[in-house]
């Protein structure tokens, strides 16, 4: 039975998600061009994958920051008044990817799921966080900033923030142990789970790997990779070395059949042992 509170719940879900700017050019199209729903719900994707490539020209999104932060080569050692800046976009709210996190594991892991996807985007765009500038953010201090990352780190995840970004490799990342479960066998339900993420972003970057993953079988080059999958150079590289590592192992061998053949055009169970993928 569904309680009063879980109905509440669902139901301001609802209204929060009719509130973003996605929604609101899909009222438009189906208003003013007579788009069907469906028609209408692909537009602000495909709108954004032909218009704006360039991540540094792409329009801000509800819920975004300006946030200067350290350049990611400036190096831990370096004073921050002789530090060079640069400027990112930080998603400080995501109302479907929160709002989701928050119903199915609290609060406290929604504060750490938007501690990983900011630090992640500024490394993303060439800059890193430091503690500090976590706790500005989020609202927060510092002593959560640094118990949050310990659990995270527990878990394998481990949070790029400035003095520890030189040693980080693309496994460690809350995106690169999400491939690393995908990779292992869950699926992206179970992947969510383990990481206290919410179904949506997971499979995003479940995605975001394999079209890497395809170009780089195809032979794209880093440059040609990021223009087209659409992403950021340095989400590629991380992707793309995920990908070289992970080729290698046996125990991985069967997601590569199901991307091999998802390439070539034929069923992957004529040949794979069985094991589900999702794709």
């Amino acid at each position: 039975m569904i309680s009063l509170n879980e109905s509440r719940g669902a139901q301001c879900d609802v209204r929060l998600s009719l509130k973003t700017q996605d929604q609101t050019l899909i009222r438009q199209a189906m208003e003013g061009a007579g788009l069907t729903r469906w028609e209408a719900a692909v537009l602000p994707r495909v709108v954004q994958d032909i218009y704006f490539q360039d991540g540094m020209h792409r329009p801000w999104k509800d819920g975004q920051v300006r946030y200067q932060c350290v350049d990611i080569t400036a190096g831990p050692g370096r004073k921050l008044s002789e530090c060079p800046l640069v400027p990112t976009a930080l998603t400080i709210i995501d109302v479907e990817q929160d709002r989701e996190v928050l119903r199915k594991h609290g609060a406290v892991a929604l504060r750490q799921c938007k501690l990983m996807r900011i630090a992640e985007e500024a490394r993303e765009q060439g800059g890193v966080l430091t503690q500090e500038d976590l706790g500005v953010l989020l609202s927060c201090d510092e002593r959560t900033i640094r118990r949050d990352i310990k659990v995270l780190r527990v878990k394998g995840i481990h949070v790029p923030t400035r003095g520890f970004v030189q040693d980080i490799g693309p496994t460690l990342s809350h995106k690169g142990q999400a491939v690393r479960h995908w990779l292992e066998g869950k699926e992206p339900v179970a992947v969510a789970r383990a990481i206290n993420h919410s179904l949506t972003a997971v499979e995003r970057y479940l995605e975001d790997f394999k079209r890497v993953a395809l170009l780089v079988m195809k032979g794209l080059d880093e440059v040609a990779i990021a223009r087209a999958a659409n992403m950021s150079p340095a989400l590629v590289r991380t992707y793309q070395a995920m990908y070289q590592e992970a080729k290698e192992r046996p125990a991985y061998a069967y997601r590569f059949q199901e991307l091999a053949h998802f390439f070539a055009g034929t069923p992957a169970d004529d040949t794979s042992d069985g094991k589900k993928g999702a794709l």
